[in-house]
């Protein structure tokens, strides 16, 4: 929670006083600005779709007039491959669509799915695809500017740097971690269930540090009421959706405003994850919602706030 919040924090350019909000709104927000729109920014009590919503519902009734919602923080990768490459530890994967796998009902033909939910607003969508297209024709990553916010020279901020490629690694949906709470080397767990996933793959033992390569996927989004530390269930539940991350508030506040979902991918949703790229993960998340905001078009916020809702999902409160 703190790690999202902390990274969220980095991207404002000045900070505002704090204003009145209504008696029965337990939030607690930083307000602020970015690119000259103004922010409200804030963190989830614990995780999960319920207290996600609960925070929504209490920012739009003291923040009326909000036009747009982000939700922003990290998730689970499912390790696919799309149209801009394979889904990798440290990339930025935004909603097209939210879908949650675990709102249904059970009929003979088997288990049927009610929990798909509306897209984000279209303007956000533009927005996004405005933001790749820019990124694409430059040499120099924005997101790498604005990930320079966060000095990780700092003590209390050397979480939020990148831990390299050569720390990265996919293990086969039915290998199991060996030892809970000890990274992969701790444990020992076995190279040989490692999968390639490409030319990159086979440099990268041989890379020390290096430059964040940074992708931004755009897909569906799954989100659920508990934590997915299983690679063969993940699977199972995400191929036939053609899912491309996992999570678990996106569901409870898509229900409550219209949102867009920013999650920096901080594992593998299988055994095997632990806290190496959560910072990093939480930063690029961060560095792209900063980014959002100067695509966003004038005309539509220039009378109203807009919120980055800084978010926590996953491994920030679960014992791993």
């Amino acid at each position: 929670m703190r790690v999202e919040y902390t990274a969220a924090l980095s991207m404002l350019d000045e900070e505002h006083e704090t204003l009145r909000q209504d008696i029965a709104d337990e939030n607690i927000y930083t307000l602020g600005s970015i690119n000259g729109h103004n922010v409200a920014l804030a963190t989830l009590p614990k995780t999960g779709n319920s207290p996600t919503a609960r925070v929504m519902t209490n920012m739009s009734r003291t923040f009326q007039a909000l036009r747009f919602y982000l939700l922003v923080g990290i998730g689970g990768g499912i390790p696919v491959r799309t149209d801009d490459g394979p889904v990798r530890l440290g990339d930025v994967v935004v909603s097209e669509g939210v879908i949650q796998h675990d709102r249904g009902k059970f009929e003979a033909s088997g288990f049927k799915l009610k929990g798909t939910l509306a897209p984000p607003p279209q303007v956000l969508l533009a927005a996004t695809n405005t933001l790749l297209a820019k990124r694409d024709l430059t040499d120099d990553d924005p997101l790498l500017e604005h990930l320079s916010r966060i000095d990780t020279n700092k003590r209390r901020l050397k979480r939020y740097r990148f831990p390299g490629r050569k720390r990265d690694h996919v293990y086969e949906p039915s290998y199991t971690h060996l030892v809970k709470g000890a990274t992969c080397d701790e444990a020992k767990c076995d190279p040989t269930k490692r999968i390639l996933r490409g030319p990159s793959d086979e440099t990268l033992d041989s890379q020390v540090v290096e430059q964040p390569d940074i992708t931004i996927h755009q897909g569906t989004i799954l989100s659920g009421e508990t934590v997915m530390k299983n690679g063969a269930q993940r699977d199972a539940i995400a191929k036939p959706l053609d899912a491309i991350c996992y999570e678990c508030e996106a569901a409870g506040a898509m229900s409550s405003v219209p949102c867009l979902v920013v999650r920096g991918i901080s594992d593998y949703a299988d055994s095997h994850k632990n806290d190496d790229w959560h910072g990093f993960g939480s930063a690029v998340a961060a560095a792209y919602a900063r980014q959002l905001f100067f695509h966003l078009p004038i005309d539509k916020v220039k009378e109203c706030s807009v919120p980055l809702q800084g978010s926590v999902c996953l491994t920030a409160l679960v014992e791993t």
